[in-house]
C-alpha cells in the first residue's frame, strides 16, 4: 500500500510536467508527422534516454511515467 505522503509527492512532481502533440513538417515529405513531446512547467523541453520526441502518446506517457518515478525516488533519497 502507498502511503499518503507519498501519494501527494508523487502527484506533485507529475503536474510538473505536460505531454504535447506537435505536428512536423519536413521539407519534401507530402504528409506531416505527428509527435508527442514532454515539457516541463517552464515550457522547456524534457529530454529521456536521448530521446525529446515519440511517436505515439503511449510511448509519451510510458517516459513521463519514468520520469516521474526517477524524480521521485531521488527526492525520497535526499529526504530519509
Amino acid at each position: 500500500m502507498s502511503h499518503p505522503i507519498n501519494d501527494q509527492i508523487f502527484e506533485r512532481i507529475s503536474e510538473e510536467y505536460q505531454i504535447y502533440r506537435m505536428t512536423i513538417e519536413l521539407e519534401g515529405n507530402i504528409y506531416p508527422q505527428i509527435r508527442y513531446v514532454i515539457r516541463d512547467e517552464n515550457e522547456n523541453l524534457i529530454r529521456h534516454n536521448d530521446r525529446s520526441f515519440f511517436a505515439t502518446q503511449e510511448e509519451a506517457e510510458k517516459t513521463l511515467c519514468e520520469i516521474v518515478q526517477k524524480r521521485f525516488e531521488e527526492e525520497c533519497r535526499w529526504k530519509y
